[in-house]
């Protein structure tokens, strides 16, 4: 998600409300971060036709199949079951016994029934063996656990977790979700199996109506996980992360399937991790150390799914995958070897574990960083009326942040929000977190809307332990009968109070005069009836402090990992400039470099000029300077973050995955999403972009050469600011989807990198990148880890040393000096007017300025840099070429360009090749002579080394 997109949410629904318990929040400070709100469906949006709707139906008793008593060993599935332990989380394997230890939070559960599945069984809705946990020698704390030992490794597990729920019992259950007509996931599970191979795929066409079938629908088959003795061991190799330093990165945002997905890509897995990892040679080749890759933890692609239309509109698909439905498991239907057909499930799910691993050492062995872009600010289960995939069948109370009343506070604008700073789901976090590092090797994470972490969670009460259990053991045995409901939605361990004492909100009873008394159950509120973090913060604030972020920032295995915050989230909640980064722990996608790049790139009025420069340099106003007066966090709980990093904390992206990309960027003044569905109402419509002229494809030379300058120019912006890089998959070679600027529903070439044409590179953009990315690499000056001096830099307008700060400047000019004395450096100058300049250049003793880089001119010699397009000559001769306007300290700059020339010294002038002296009877003798048919070809490029001379070899307006 990006800054700037309050109107509305991935999925084309609006945050409505602004109110908690219908009371208004007063907010310290003269300026409010936003209103606490709740999800609802926007009312006038109606469903796509042809769309299959999936809603969680009203918690029912279901008759689940029993078989196999507690204590009881079953025949080629499991030996005799064992107590267990309660640590670690998860499915794991004892190292002494052999036996697979399965363990479990749950505080507010009453019973926990582990359900085993063969392949088949999962995939016709049926559990095959379950196990009741005994909740006296199966529990010790909130932890519910089993050993199970000869245990069948083919076999998948999941759970039954019972408990009250607030829809058969409001308000004594507010907040609780517990429903026995599921079999939830396991959080922790690392390899997810639903029946579904194929990325796309639908599920099995079973009746899942009907009372005895598992899953919602064949969108929503049911899941389970695979066991930890189905993961064959990997060979890393010697393998570590590289950490690289946070100055080097050219972060390239990436989609796996996206990626490969192409027939084009001419790889034999497209759209898997095995096709990204036959395709890394064309990264390193463009310069790339470090891949962000957008969400790879299991997430349901179906999830949106609408068939599509005849004629019409296409299907509609999750494609980017901001919806994580399994935050420890790779996506499953990005792996090539789950969709091989004779690999069993269990096996297939634990290949795709040892392929992302592949992937990450491949990436690694090309000097190739892998940073995961994460969503730990929600979960696919939807709002209190979603669906009941994992959390909130298992403790809807701890994992997401949730209103007095149950309803989910909705900051992350797609229906809940992960309650991230409550103790046990900040462990998960870190849990989680500590696995990819671990166990994956990757380099960092990327936090979706991570200023999401930094809000005060929800606490409640836990409820009376007698009242939910009773004094004695009614458990009974579990003796193979067939489980019924007892009409409040669960099953019973036990005598449950449902009334008084047990579930809810009981506002006869307080503690210090203003909160719900302790074993009530209900939630942990205020004097106004607010809910709180128990500590009497309100639930949602913005926390100087926040522990989730103090946790990661310290933790001693996270130590070496990337950390980088969207550092924003939907409900108007802004932390970029100051996130809370402890040390300098963290960096920051940096919104407020796009939106200054854009504006004077474009040439808008508003005093833009000042805010470029900034940028270019790290935007030191934004992570230095005084906080503005629009600035809320900045000016309140930010404040003692706004200091103490460099130039790396900023993100600098012109572009991501969500909006324009660069060639639309240039192309279109509106956005264009009829394709999703939703009438163009969805996407941000504040772009600030510009078509050159005219709206989308056109054949006018003038417009199509005014956007290639532009591109350019975006290029150039990004790779010669300081800061950290990222461009966008596509963007180096001009990719366009039409003008729409939010496709995470289209499963298409609109998100599929078009091999053909960057294999093509028509107008050279691809070769004008990679040699950008090449120069940045060269230059130390480029890659600064602290901010610049004024020994570091000097500006400059069309004359040196007098630039022009005003409200309608066009132009912008900098030099940039290398460490040491008289080492040189590089000027750097943008024209965004709609006249070309004559620049008068600084003048450094004993050195003289090269032409590197001129986006007016034609590809390729708007990037001197010797390859197989530009002979080594070629770049000589145009250099020698352009010291008629250097060697008199000046320069020429066409409209809407920008230029980059490098200090050398003055006796390395570069002089005309012989060969080309002779070309153009400027006398000496020439170094080479053949056939006519090289005559000819010499002649055409004597040709264009007369119009780089004269200037017609520019690109027109």
């Amino acid at each position: 998600m990006q800054h700037g997109t309050l109107g509305g949410s991935k999925t084309g629904h609006t945050l409505l409300g602004s109110f908690q318990q219908g009371k208004p929040i007063a907010w310290p400070g003269s300026q409010k971060p936003g209103y606490l709100r709740f999800w609802k469906a926007l009312p006038s949006i109606k469903p796509l036709a042809s769309a299959i709707s999936v809603e969680a139906p009203p918690c029912k008793a279901t008759r689940v199949k029993s078989t196999d008593p507690t204590g009881r060993a079953v025949a080629g599935a499991y030996g005799t079951p064992e107590r267990g332990n309660p640590e670690p989380l998860g499915a794991t394997i004892n190292p002494d016994s052999g036996a697979t230890n399965f363990a479990l939070f749950s505080a507010n559960a009453t019973g926990v029934i582990l359900c085993l599945f063969t392949e088949q069984d999962l995939v016709n809705g049926k559990v095959t063996h379950q196990l009741r946990l005994d909740r006296s020698s199966n529990r010790t704390g909130d932890i519910w656990h089993v050993a199970l030992p000869k245990l069948d490794s083919k076999l998948l597990y999941g759970y039954v977790v019972e408990g009250p729920n607030q829809k058969n019992d409001p308000p004594a259950s507010a907040g609780q979700a517990f429903d026995i007509s599921n079999v939830v996931l396991d959080p922790h599970a690392r390899a997810i199996v639903n029946g579904r191979r194929i990325f796309g795929q639908m599920g099995p066409d079973l009746d899942y109506k009907s009372k005895g079938i598992l899953g919602y629908a064949a969108t929503w088959p049911q899941a389970a996980a695979a066991l930890p003795g189905a993961v064959p061991d990997f060979d890393w190799e010697g393998d570590r992360q590289l950490g690289r330093p946070m100055e080097d990165l050219v972060i390239y945002e990436a989609h796996v399937r996206g990626f490969t997905a192409d027939p084009a890509s001419g790889v034999n897995n497209p759209g898997t991790y095995q096709g990204l990892i036959d395709r890394l040679d064309y990264l390193q080749t463009l310069g790339i150390t470090a891949l962000e890759l957008m969400p790879i933890q299991e997430f349901n692609e179906l999830e949106y799914f609408q068939v599509a239309a005849a004629g019409g509109s296409p299907g509609r698909y999750n494609f980017w995958g901001y919806s994580t439905v399994g935050f420890f498991a790779p996506m499953s239907r990005f792996s090539a070897a789950v969709a091989d057909p004779k690999l069993g499930a269990g096996a297939a799910a634990g290949a795709a574990i040892n392929e992302f691993k592949t992937l990450v050492k491949e990436c690694h062995r090309r000097g190739i960083e892998v940073i995961l872009d994460v969503v730990f600010n929600h979960t696919a289960e939807g709002n209190e009326n979603g669906l009941t995939l994992s959390f909130r069948g298992i403790d809807n109370r701890v994992y997401y942040m949730l209103a007095p009343g149950g309803e989910c506070y909705n900051y992350s604008g797609c229906g809940n929000t992960f309650n991230c700073n409550h103790p046990v789901a900040r462990q998960f976090i870190i849990d989680c977190l500590r696995y990819w590092v671990e166990e994956c090797h990757v380099d960092g994470f990327r936090f979706d809307l991570g200023s999401i972490m930094t809000r005060a969670h929800s606490q409640w009460y836990r409820p009376d332990p007698t009242a939910l259990y009773g004094t004695g053991d009614e458990q009974g045995d579990f003796d193979g009968a067939e489980v019924e409901g007892n009409g409040s939605g669960f099953q019973s361990s036990g005598e449950i109070s449902s009334g008084e004492g047990g579930g809810g909100i009981d506002t006869s009873t307080t503690y210090g005069g203003n909160i719900t008394a302790p074993f009530s159950g209900g939630a942990v509120i205020n004097e106004d009836g607010i809910m709180t973090n128990g500590a009497g913060v309100p639930t949602g604030t913005p926390l100087t402090d926040p522990p989730l972020i103090a946790a990661i920032s310290a933790d001693p295995i996270l130590a070496k990992t990337k950390l980088i915050a969207e550092a924003w989230d939907c409900d108007g909640l802004n932390q970029v400039g100051a996130f809370p980064h402890y040390g300098g722990r963290w960096s920051e996608w940096n919104g407020y470099f796009r939106d200054a790049t854009r504006q004077f790139i474009k040439g808008t009025d508003g005093g833009w000029a000042g805010a470029f420069a900034s940028a270019l340099c790290g935007s030191p106003n934004i992570y230095v300077n005084e906080p503005g007066e629009q600035d809320w966090w900045g000016n309140n709980g930010g404040r003692k973050w706004k200091s103490g990093r460099g130039p790396t904390a900023s993100i600098n992206f012109v572009t991501a995955h969500d909006g324009f990309t660069l060639a639309d960027l240039v192309a279109y003044n509106e956005k264009h999403n009829e394709a999703n569905g939703e009438d163009n109402r969805d996407g941000e419509s504040h772009n600030l972009s510009w078509n050159c002229g005219e709206e989308g494809p056109t054949n006018e030379a003038a417009v199509l050469a005014l956007r290639r300058r532009q591109t350019r120019n975006f290029v150039a912006a990004l790779l010669l600011s300081h800061g950290v890089p990222m461009i966008v998959m596509g963007d180096e070679y001009g990719h366009t989807k039409g003008g729409n600027n939010n496709t995470y529903c289209h499963d298409n070439s609109l998100n599929y990198f078009n091999w053909e044409q960057a294999k093509k590179d028509a107008d050279g953009l691809l070769r004008f990148t990679r040699h950008m990315i090449g120069f940045r690499k060269a230059h130390k000056e480029l890659r600064r880890s602290s901010y610049v001096s004024d020994n570091d830099v000097e500006w400059h307008g069309i004359v040196p040393e007098e630039p022009d700060w005003t409200e309608t400047s066009r132009f912008l000019a900098l030099t940039l000096r290398k460490p040491g004395a008289n080492a040189g450096g590089v000027y750097i100058a943008f024209n965004t007017s709609h006249q070309p300049l004559m620049v008068e250049l600084p003048r450094w003793e004993g050195r003289v300025w090269q032409p590197v880089v001129d986006t007016g001119k034609s590809a390729p010699y708007d990037i001197l840099v010797a390859d197989e397009r530009l002979p080594a000559t070629e770049v000589e001769a145009a250099r020698a070429a352009a010291a008629m306007w250097t060697n008199e300290h000046a320069y020429p700059i066409l409209p809407w360009s920008s230029i980059v020339l490098e200090s050398i010294p003055a006796g390395a002038v570069a002089e005309m090749p012989d060969e080309r002296r002779a070309e153009l009877n400027l006398g000496g003798s020439s170094s080479s002579s053949g056939s006519s048919t090289s005559g000819k070809k010499k002649a055409g490029t004597a040709r264009k080394l007369k119009a780089a001379k004269t200037g017609s070899g520019s690109e027109s307006d």
